[in-house]
């Protein structure tokens, strides 16, 4: 069995169909389990520990994905991102080398899958962030001190949940905003509510082009995490070829 874990539905939807698809054209139900971790390292890290205290027998491993903010200018939106090395924030600077290296095996499944779909793939590490990224210059300190490529909040802690469970782990991710965009300091605060959106936008449109452009950009990289993931599992042997 293979879990797919993401901290936000958002970032699973269009593989959720597909595999539901899958099962109602062969009648064969994939062995894949899906989580949703939550946004944020302390939340998605809990989560999955909890899960993997009670993993099955044929659990084979983990797969995130999710989106993440770029800090190296040549990443755009929708790239893939397949990092080789999940780094610490402050861990360089302490001297303790803190980053954990994703599993071989799937990693190299994951190098597979992305030349099948022939998209754009980048390696380099994703830095563990506490907070979301908004500012420009923020961006480029990260990239500058920690050789970062990308910035995410998650994959660090799970990271760190399934070594100590003793489970092989592979995080990918999409890009969704780049390393010369700014987003809106008000970001933060209405992707803990719905309602939030809705009041905002009423009361305050003329952020309605912004919160549009992100929401086209959401839209791209919800296409290629579902349709790397859908690769990734053809790859592994999880969903076969021409059963559907």
């Amino acid at each position: 069995m293979l879990i797919v874990a993401a901290s936000m539905e958002q970032e699973l939807i269009g593989l959720r169909r597909e595999l539901l698809d899958i099962e109602e054209a062969t009648g064969v139900k994939p062995d894949v389990e899906f989580c949703v971790l939550g946004v944020g390292p302390d939340r998605a890290g809990a989560t999955l520990s909890t899960l993997l205290s009670n993993k099955p027998s044929n659990l084979k491993g983990v797969l995130l994905i999710g989106v993440a903010g770029g800090v190296d200018s040549e990443l755009e939106t929708g790239d893939l991102v397949l990092a080789d090395r999940y780094a610490l924030q402050n861990g360089a600077a302490q001297g303790a080398g803190r980053a954990i290296s994703p599993d071989g095996l799937m990693f190299k499944s994951a190098q597979q899958a992305a030349l099948d779909l022939s998209v754009p793939m980048f390696n380099g590490a994703a830095l563990k962030v506490d907070h979301l990224v908004v500012e420009i210059e923020e961006r480029k300190h990260r990239r500058e001190r920690y050789q970062a490529s990308s910035v995410n909040m998650e994959d660090y802690r799970v990271a760190d949940a399934t070594q100590k469970a003793g489970i092989p782990f592979v995080s990918v991710r999409v890009i969704l905003d780049t390393a010369n965009q700014k987003l809106p300091g008000y970001l933060p605060g209405l992707a803990k509510s719905p309602y939030k959106v809705i009041t905002n936008v009423v009361l305050m449109p003329w952020r309605i082009p912004t919160m549009l452009r992100l929401k086209k950009q959401l839209r791209l990289c919800q296409a290629v995490l579902t349709n790397f993931s859908l690769s990734y599992m053809r790859t592994t042997g999880v969903i076969e070829n021409g059963r559907w």
